[in-house]
């Protein structure tokens, strides 16, 4: 199909060379589908940019809600590990709640246990500022799931601007550099 300004101007362009009687009138009408034709581009442009602002809003908000949903998952599992002695249930929140009492309660000395829940955090799916300060400081790279989730991150963070191919070239320190400078500007802001 081809532009619609572009047959507009050479119907207008041959009514003026034919010129009939009746040309004059037929140029105003003309004139006045061009400039509604006009107006309904120019709209349907700013719905383009509408829908485009909208997807990348829910985008943000889904990324955000997942990286929610793997921190609580990586916490109770944490709790699970530093407490192995609490039973486990179908409620892990009030799973999790006996644990902090038991912990609170038994002072959380045994080391074997503080080891298991650290090794949760370092291996969870949504990394920690823990993972991340040791991916950035090239003492550990990111698991499968961890780089997923942060390449996901990166492209909210840099505006869709970049491919997930070119945030993986630029290197999973610079990934983790990416994601730590936005959690301080969020501490911050």
């Amino acid at each position: 199909m081809s532009d619609p300004r572009a047959q507009i101007k050479a119907l207008r362009d041959a009514m003026v060379a034919a010129s009939p009687p009746q040309a004059g009138a037929w140029l105003v009408r003309l004139e006045a589908i061009e400039q509604a034709m006009t107006a309904l581009l120019a709209e349907r442009e700013r719905l383009l940019h509408d829908v485009e602002a909208a997807e990348h809003s829910r985008d943000a908000a889904k990324l955000q809600q997942m990286k929610t949903a793997g921190q609580l998952k990586t916490l109770h599992k944490s709790l699970a590990a530093a407490a192995p002695d609490v039973a486990g249930s179908n409620d892990p929140q009030s799973d999790a709640l006996r644990r902090i009492e038991w912990l609170a309660n038994h002072g959380g000395s045994d080391p074997a246990a503080a080891e298991a829940a650290k090794a949760a955090e370092m291996d969870a799916p949504i990394p920690g500022r823990a993972v991340l300060e040791a991916v950035a400081a090239g003492e550990r790279k990111f698991t499968k799931a961890q780089l997923d989730f942060s390449i996901a991150e990166a492209m909210v963070l840099t505006g869709w601007e970049m491919t997930p191919l070119e945030l993986t070239q630029k290197g999973e320190p610079w990934l983790a550099e990416l994601i730590l400078r936005h959690q301080q500007g969020e501490a911050v802001g």
